[in-house]
């Protein structure tokens, strides 16, 4: 049974998604939309066939949001870079500015004042809290964007400071493996709990969720270009001072990287928030064009390892890489999920994802059996505990995307319930960074 307002919702929705096209653009477009269709059922058509018909008459939905974003990408820099013309427009851009200015100038006080007691910038100590100085000035950035109550900054704060003082009284004792593993994991939970801020009262939703593993995609990668930027920034600086005898490498240190570091951030996170996502396929290219390469790299490995019967996963710095390299390529297929539009049809970047996915699952099981082995060979440390741990998510987290698809190209299921189950494992994941950073020092006493 055809229901007329499901698909025109449909359209609008995949409009949307597309974007290149602002909430007023969408709504006129519907509105030319439901005029013609009520002319044509007016003529005798019924609602499917007017339906059609006039979808075909406004054209194609590529050809729509090309035509657009020709328009809505010269405005995007003229947001970036220069005033709008709207007088609460220009206000509220400024007061936006101001904001990132104020909280990065506070972030990087934040992160200059552990090196005032002693605490040197590249110990495990500072390293430890090195998420503290950035991501609770971000996420207070994110509730004021978006219109977070009073009551959830007060709840994340208390997060943000229960963490603090949790991770900080807990005793450091040689060879201090749960403080690396703290330092590694806490910066993860946090920017998991940080994105509460960012989805806002919907943060339970699977929408709000997929919304938010993009935003993390973009904010690598511009993150990336920036601090590119910044190390270009202060080389450049201590050359040209170099040049007149001047050594300023302590201010590079203690002031420029601090400072700087944190403006970074700051600055990528209002960039990827103000944009909107207007010029979002830039990193979705990036993660299409990477996809194959990781995949042929991939297979090249298991072919090479399988025909000279070798194996590198009995050493654990190669256990380690690969781990890395697991969740790389669980970060990419993700971001290739997310930057999916549900109404498209089935492509040849979801079937490069599945093969993607099924040679990460033979490597990660693969790299499982090693650390199984060396834990009954070595017994259970810390390390090797949370490594298990961490390859049996993934291992999960890929089996059942790897089902889901299958279901979803046999028509059993429609890409939305994956995006779904993905967004609700997400919980697993902070669950498990918690278990590593707050019960293993407790666990192995704080060693």
């Amino acid at each position: 049974m055809f229901d007329l307002e499901t698909n025109i919702k449909s359209w609008s929705d995949y409009l949307r998604a597309r974007g290149t096209l602002e909430e007023t653009d969408v709504l006129e477009l519907e509105s030319h939309l439901r005029d013609q269709i009520d002319d044509l059922t007016d003529n005798g058509l019924s609602e499917e066939e007017a339906f059609l018909i006039s979808v075909k008459r406004l054209g194609s939905v590529s050809l729509i949001t090309e035509e657009y974003s020709k328009v809505n990408t010269e405005s995007l820099w003229k947001y970036l870079l220069v005033d709008p013309s709207d007088p609460e427009a220009i206000v509220s851009k400024r007061r936006d500015i101001l904001l990132v200015i104020l909280l990065s100038l506070l972030a990087g006080t934040a992160a200059r004042i552990p090196t005032l007691f002693g605490v040197e910038i590249g110990s495990i100590t500072y390293f430890k809290n090195l998420s503290f100085y950035i991501l609770p000035f971000a996420a207070l950035f994110l509730t004021l964007k978006h219109g977070g109550s009073t009551k959830q900054r007060g709840i994340l704060a208390g997060i943000f400071a229960v963490a603090l003082i949790t991770v900080n009284l807990y005793p450091s004792l040689e060879p201090r493996h749960t403080e690396a593993l703290t330092a590694i994991h806490l910066p993860i939970l946090l920017w998991l709990i940080t994105g509460v801020a960012y989805m806002g009262k919907d943060w339970m939703t699977s929408k709000a969720r997929m919304d938010f593993l993009r935003f993390t995609g973009e904010c690598v990668i511009y993150g990336s270009l920036l601090m590119l930027g910044l190390m270009v920034l202060m080389m450049f600086t201590a050359m040209i001072f170099q040049s007149i005898s001047i050594d300023i490498e302590p201010f590079i240190e203690n002031y420029f990287l601090l400072y700087g570091g944190c403006a970074v951030a700051m600055l990528t996170v209002y960039l990827v928030e103000a944009k909107k996502s207007i010029v979002e396929n830039f990193a979705p290219i990036l993660a299409k064009i990477f996809s194959p390469l990781f995949l042929i790299t991939m297979l090249a490995f298991l072919t090479v390892m399988i025909a000279t019967r070798t194996s590198p996963f009995s050493q654990r710095e190669f256990l380690i890489g690969f781990d890395l390299m697991l969740v790389l390529v669980l970060g990419m297929v993700l971001y290739t999920i997310s930057a999916r539009n549900r109404h498209d049809t089935k492509n040849i970047f979801d079937y490069l994802n599945v093969a993607l996915i099924t040679v990460a699952i033979i490597v990660d099981s693969v790299a499982l059996s090693a650390i199984v082995l060396r834990l009954s060979e070595y017994g259970i440390t810390p390390n090797k505990l949370a490594a298990l741990g961490e390859n049996v998510l993934l291992l999960v987290n890929l089996a059942a995307l790897l089902v889901l698809y299958i279901r979803y190209f046999i028509g059993k299921i429609e890409f939305q319930i994956l995006e779904t189950w993905q967004t609700k494992y997400l919980t697993v994941y902070a669950a498990w960074m918690a278990i590593v950073v707050f019960v293993f020092p407790v666990a192995f006493q704080f060693s």
